[in-house]
């Protein structure tokens, strides 16, 4: 009786051991697997790669200030008049707003092309010093341009660009705020500003000039800082004005961009067998 027990023991003994070591490196292994992945979920670097992310459709959205500057001349046809009281006047900064798509080529070029609300400004002001007169304008352009630039881009999360192109642009109309007071000091102005498109050429272009960065985030935002210099390269006044000006500024552009990611599903086509039968579901 006791051969037998012991025999017992020997036949069953080495299965038992197999199966708690066994069980021992399963559990280890599924800890490890899951202590692995949620070190992955965790690690920034893991959700988002620049390297894949550089050929996405992006669009961007921003605001800008615009710090413009003017030429002016006297118009030398039938219509000119001299520039008078115009040479003194100063420039206002403006606010303009832009969206488009701004795009890699490859790995070293991108192309941006948008609709943009450029504004400029001017003032004037006189103050009599031999009575209380006075008299002062402010007046703004707006206009709607095209811009369309092409960039020398370096950089994945970061990335700096600089870049030329041109901009056409349509003006949408020009406002003028008159301020009039006469000599005994009563306030004579106008109500209302003078609004008007009249005197204002049908179209123009702009050379452009930017140089900026944009920060991606995430794989879908970016921030980005572009400034860009627009030099003017048509009179923005019809022929029977009696001057001629060429507007120019350096508008601080900012704002925020959205990528697309491209989709990396593949579809497969389903292929039909010519000889499978044909079934019919009633």
């Amino acid at each position: 009786m006791k051969q037998l027990a012991v025999l017992t023991l020997l036949i069953f003994s080495p299965f038992v051991n197999q199966a708690q070591i066994s069980t021992g490196k399963v559990g280890d292994t599924k800890k490890k697997t899951t202590a692995e992945s949620e070190k992955q979920a965790k690690d920034p670097s893991a959700k988002y790669d620049p390297e894949k992310g550089m050929m996405d459709f992006t669009v961007f959205i921003g605001a800008g200030y615009s710090i413009g500057s003017h030429r002016l001349a006297e118009n030398g046809d039938l219509f000119g008049r001299p520039i008078g009281i115009r040479a003194d006047e100063k420039m206002v900064n403006r606010w303009t707003y832009q969206a488009g798509v701004r795009n890699r080529i490859n790995r070293f070029l991108s192309f941006e092309a948008g609709l943009s609300i450029d504004r400029y400004g001017e003032s004037y002001e006189y103050k009599s010093t031999d009575n209380d007169s006075a008299y002062s304008y402010d007046r703004k352009y707006n206009m709607l341009a095209l811009p369309i630039q092409l960039y020398f881009t370096y950089g994945k999360r970061v990335q700096l660009l600089v870049g030329a192109g041109f901009q056409p642009y349509i003006p949408m109309g020009m406002s003028t705020k008159y301020t009039i007071v006469n000599s005994q000091g009563s306030d004579i102005s106008p109500d209302d500003p003078s609004k008007t498109i009249e005197g204002l050429n049908s179209a123009g272009i702009n050379l452009l000039f930017s140089a900026g960065v944009q920060y991606r985030f995430s794989k879908y935002v970016s921030a980005y800082v572009i400034p860009a210099y627009s030099k003017g390269l048509t009179n923005i006044y019809s022929k029977q004005e009696p001057h001629k000006e060429w507007l120019d500024a350096l508008n601080i552009r900012f704002g925020m961009a959205f990528h697309f990611p491209e989709s990396t599903k593949t579809r497969t086509k389903k292929v039909k067998d010519p000889n499978a039968k044909k079934v019919f579901e009633w």
